[in-house]
């Protein structure tokens, strides 16, 4: 199944360079289904240029989360457990909003 994680551009280098999205401090990867709706946990804290990344992930180890608020984002999120290690054949696009 495809999944899209957002990071600012200077970090999606370091992802596309290390060969993985490293998980954050609670131990997990978020994701979304859709491109631009992983874009929208980085606008509402202020971003306008970011990166995203399409990543092939068994769904069986993805889980949905459960600390957004789906009203609110129009989405829904989820989480992966630990680093996600690329292949290095994912697509990356640059995304820029207006503010």
């Amino acid at each position: 199944m495809k999944y899209y994680h957002a990071a600012p551009k200077e970090t999606m280098l370091k992802i596309v360079g290390e060969g993985r999205i490293r998980k954050s401090w609670d131990g997990v990867v978020y994701l979304c289904k859709e491109a631009v709706d992983s874009c929208k946990f980085l606008v509402i804290r202020g971003m306008r240029e970011m990166s995203v990344i399409e990543v092939d992930i068994d769904e069986d180890r993805v889980a949905e989360s459960h600390d957004h608020s789906e009203s609110f984002f129009r989405c829904k999120a989820y989480i992966h457990e630990g680093d996600i290690e690329l292949t290095g054949n994912e697509n990356v696009w640059d995304y820029t909003f207006n503010a």
